[in-house]
């Protein structure tokens, strides 16, 4: 996954939109991938070391987008409007959580119970997926995160 170099400050809300909606669909991939590998060990098709790999590879891929999320979305849901620390709050929440389950299902002692760990890989993909469409219809829509300065459903009256 490419993440961009520069502070994020120099970024329209379009650009940042496209830099993370480019990463959940690479990330969706990857989703596949561990969820294929999780299911070959569940049906003993396939070594918990290929598993392994997968998830780390996940756990590579969803931190390094983890933070570009923060350090591009969080600023700007916090002030985009009156639930804009609501929102900020949810994805940092979430965060937590995820970065919580990786750190579990890539450690020393995950390893010699695979079949826990591919199950719980599963529940991960799931939820990840049903975040990445979370943010993507709350954090992320055009009518939240626009450029401009029009007010949507504003009268002048």
């Amino acid at each position: 996954m490419q993440t961009i170099e520069r502070n994020g400050t120099d970024l329209n809300n379009q650009q940042r939109r496209e830099i993370l909606l480019g990463q959940h669909a690479h990330l969706r991939e990857t989703i596949q991938v561990a969820q294929k590998a999780a299911r070959n060990v569940l049906t003993n098709r396939g070594p918990a070391g290929a598993l392994q790999a997968v998830v780390v590879a996940l756990q590579d891929e969803l931190l390094a987008h983890l933070a570009e999320e923060e350090r591009l979305l969080e600023p700007i849901l916090a002030r985009v409007d009156a639930w804009g620390p609501v929102r900020a709050g949810l994805l940092r929440a979430e965060h937590a959580h995820q970065r919580a389950i990786l750190s579990v299902l890539t450690g020393p002692t995950a390893w010699p119970v695979a079949t826990l760990v591919a199950s719980r890989t599963l529940a991960l993909c799931d939820d990840l997926l049903t975040d990445m469409e979370f943010e993507e219809r709350e954090l992320m829509n055009e009518s939240l995160l626009r450029d401009d300065l029009i007010l949507l459903d504003a009268s002048d009256s």
